[in-house]
């Protein structure tokens, strides 16, 4: 080494770069997909070493884990929705929102895993691992439902597990077609519609 080369970082990377590489990957999965994409790509989009990404995160699959994981965050709103009464198209509103932004930062992740059988293994493992799937969903927005019913402010023939599928869906149809169509969303009806007109049928 020079006396003009500055010296090498040697122990535990920055903080901050994780979130950033986490941000990195997700905007390069969407521009390009998982074939183009490299850790060294990730690294400087993200601003870090290489040797960042490696220390975080493993390898790839340890990569796509953790942007799935940090993409599942909007979904806290489904853990904690109240008990008492409040608005329900209010509650229903922020589920849906949730779940657009859930879908929305975890669809490219899927996406890019279905197209190498090690990564989709991988993903595939750390969801059935973790519990993780629509039914958790299902559960979240059919066990407030439920008490929405036993108080009597929805129909009691409501099947609430159905609706809460049927929400859960429409979010995620939205999701993919931002993905594969972006120009089809305009002609078809909003999530504010949707929400409105569950919720009358809710009663």
């Amino acid at each position: 080494m020079t006396a003009t080369e500055p010296p090498k970082r040697r122990g535990r990377p920055p903080s901050g770069g994780r979130e950033a590489i986490l941000a990195a990957t997700l905007e390069l999965l969407r521009e390009r997909g998982i074939a183009n994409l490299t850790t060294r790509e990730v690294a400087a989009r993200a601003g870090v070493s290489d040797a960042s990404v490696y220390y975080h995160f493993g390898d790839r699959a340890g990569l796509l884990q953790a942007v799935f994981e940090a993409g599942m965050r909007p979904l806290e709103y489904l853990s904690a929705l109240p008990d008492d009464q409040h608005d329900r198209l209010e509650v229903l509103t922020g589920a849906v929102t949730a779940l657009d932004s859930f879908f929305g930062e975890v669809l490219p992740v899927m996406f890019a895993a279905q197209s190498d059988p090690e990564l989709r293994r991988a993903l595939a493992a750390h969801i059935r691992d973790r519990g993780l799937g629509p039914h958790r969903g299902v559960q979240a927005l059919g066990g407030y439902l439920r008490r929405e019913q036993t108080a009597g402010r929805v129909r009691p023939d409501a099947d609430v597990d159905a609706i809460s599928l049927m929400l859960i869906d429409s979010c995620f149809g939205r999701a993919m077609r931002k993905q594969m169509l972006p120009e089809a969303e305009a002609k078809l009806p909003t999530l504010e519609r949707i929400v409105e007109t569950v919720n009358r049928l809710l009663g």
